[in-house]
């Protein structure tokens, strides 16, 4: 198994303040609610990814000046206007780190350890992109071979893509065509962004917690399991 430092997990994420996050929960949730879910993704997540065989980095999306929020986990801060800037800016960093690195976000709590595992042994294979589909038609993971990122082949992955709509991932696969890419596919999974994912993951937590037990908590106190 590789040491960890050839492998560079980003987490991205927002500080958990009421009206930023997880705003099209807010309606079927309180705004405090939202925030509340929010952190406890982000700590279940967290949580379960120190386990595995990666380096993890906490990728911040910040206003201005907001300090860093404080904690065990090394974290960087989100440069760039697009999703797609920053996406490109802190993978090429950490590019620069690692042989193999990746990005999540803290919207799929139930991301498995063995799912970035595999989304790491992928690149450090044959492939030079691996992506997780995501069932709204993004993708939940993004891994790429850092001699793709430093020889400058996988900018254009993240430029002019319509982001938060359901052309993220047929959009992604075609540029890899276009930049002769090497991709390999992860099974596909879904976020947690809407009341009716919300339902979904509730009715899945009934009988187990799935490795997120300040989630279950949450929703066991709202009376939504």
């Amino acid at each position: 198994m590789p040491e960890p430092s050839d492998r560079r997990l980003l987490l991205f994420t927002k500080p958990a303040r009421e009206g930023r996050v997880k705003t099209r929960l807010i309606g079927d949730l309180t705004p405090a609610q939202a925030a509340a879910l929010h952190a406890a993704f982000l700590d279940d997540l967290l949580d379960r990814l120190q386990t595995g065989s990666f380096t993890t980095v906490l990728a911040w999306a910040l206003d201005g000046e907001e300090a860093m929020p404080d904690g065990p986990v090394r974290g960087i801060r989100q440069c760039g206007e697009s999703l797609g800037e920053r996406l490109y800016a802190a993978l090429s960093a950490a590019a620069r780190e690692a042989a193999a690195v990746a990005a999540v976000g803290s919207d799929h709590p139930t991301l498995s350890v063995a799912t970035v595992h595999r989304a790491f042994e992928l690149v450090e294979g044959d492939a030079d992109v691996a992506l997780g589909p995501a069932e709204d038609g993004g993708y939940y993971l993004i891994a790429l071979r850092a001699g793709a990122l430093t020889a400058g082949r996988c900018e254009r992955l993240f430029q002019d893509i319509a982001w938060s709509t359901d052309q993220v991932f047929p959009a992604t696969v075609d540029r890899c065509r276009e930049l002769g890419l090497r991709l390999a596919l992860l099974p596909a999974a879904a976020d947690v962004d809407t009341a009716a994912d919300l339902r979904r993951l509730a009715a899945a937590m009934k009988a187990s917690d799935l490795g997120c037990p300040r989630t279950r908590a949450l929703l066991a106190a709202w009376r939504r399991l």
